[in-house]
This record gives C-alpha cells, structure tokens and sequence, in this order.
C-alpha cells in the first residue's frame, strides 16, 4: 500500500492552495485552525475565501499558477477544476514538498482522512482513496462514541500525566498510573479527575509512596462501588 499515517505540526508553516473555489476553501479552513500561514494562487475567488483576505488570515495572488509559486511551500494542495493545470502544480513540486492532488490520488504524494476533533484528541478515517463517503460514514459514527465529553477527559489526562511525571517512581509504576486514568469512570466522573489530580499534587507535596497513592485509588473504587 505505501501509506504510513502521520500527524504534522503546521503551525506558522507555509502552505500553497492553488486554485479559490470551494474545494479550495474547505482545505485552507482546517489549515488554518492549526495555524499555518496560507497562500492562494488563483485569478478568482469563492465568497467565503475573499472574506478570509480582507481579514487579513490569507494571501492572496491573483494570476496563474506559475512553478515559482511553490517555493518555501511544505504543503502544497493543487485544488482547481482543472486537471492539467493541478498535474503541472504536482510537476513543478520540490522533491521536499508534500503535494495533494484533490483530483487524482495517485498523483498525491499525502491524502487528506476523515477527521475527528475533541479537544487534543483527533481521530482520521482514510480508506486509500477507495471511498471518502465510507471514511466520512465511519467518522460520524465515531463521533457518537466518542462525544464532546472527551475533550475535558483529555485536559485532565494530560494534566495528570504532567503530574506523575515529576514523581520518581519506576517506569511501571507511572504506566500503572497513567493506565489506571483511563477507565471509563474517570471520563463520566468531572469529581474523580478533581479528586485523583488533588490526590496527585498531594502526593508530590508529601512524597507519598507509591503504595500509598494506589491505596488511596483503590479506598476511591471501593466507596463508588457502595455508594
């Protein structure tokens, strides 16, 4: 297959979109939200992208593509109605550049998944380009599973994680712990996260043994369990 999945930190990297329609515009959005800076080569624009420009959040060139445009470029999405014109933009790529073809996917040297958002975590749906209506299908029914409750779950994940980081205990101990954050009940439960990180900073402050921290979570099962 060829595919190796990754996640990419696009903050203040430079990406080129050419082409200003609708596709266009739905690329440059998520793009955005992740903070990279955005570079539109296309003679004319959708609405929603114009306004984007007197904003200020994008660049705008208003002529042809041209093979100088991609230069400093890391992403580079050829998105226009014409299938010549986004073939000339994967040819004049860089050997460094990623490049997504939103018209042939075997020209593409990246593919764009189905996502899912909830705070800090996100889940992608990609089928190889076999069907973006399936990857989207599965997606949604993700997101019923995985619902907005989520996104605090992960700010107190990773607030813990902080925490028994600072701990000298051995590396099993702190997966035992971190493991033990993971049970569903934790999720559901805003008093056990408040709880466990009290229990957490308690314990640095204290230099609790690591017994001790794992008795005071089982004392917490066990009063849930008859409450």
């Amino acid at each position: 297959m060829g595919i190796y999945p990754i996640m990419l930190n696009m903050k203040n990297r430079d990406v080129v979109i050419v082409g200003g329609g609708q596709v266009a515009y739905r690329k440059l959005v998520e793009l955005l939200q992740v903070g990279a800076r955005i570079t539109i080569i296309s003679p004319m624009i959708h609405e929603k992208i114009e306004s984007l420009i007197r904003e200020n959040q994008i660049i705008w060139k208003n002529k042809l593509f041209e093979a100088g445009d991609l230069t400093d470029a890391l992403l580079v999405i050829a998105a226009t109605n014409n299938r010549k014109v986004n073939e000339a933009v994967r040819l004049s790529a860089g050997t460094n550049q990623l490049v997504n073809v939103v018209d042939n996917h075997e020209l593409s040297l990246f593919h764009i998944p189905a996502k899912l958002y909830r705070g800090n975590l996100t889940i992608s749906v990609a089928t190889g380009g076999a069907s973006p209506i399936l990857a989207r299908a599965i997606r949604d029914q993700l997101a019923e599973i995985y619902d907005e409750s989520y996104h605090d779950y992960l700010v107190f994940l990773a607030r813990a994680r902080e925490l028994i980081k600072q701990f000298h205990f051995s590396q099993d101990q702190k997966k035992q712990l971190l493991k033990a954050i993971t049970e569903d009940s934790y999720r559901r439960s805003k008093r056990k996260q408040k709880e466990y990180l009290e229990l957490l900073t308690d314990a640095i402050n204290q230099q609790y043994s690591f017994e001790l921290i794992t008795m005071k979570q089982s004392e917490d099962r066990r009063d849930e369990y008859h409450m």
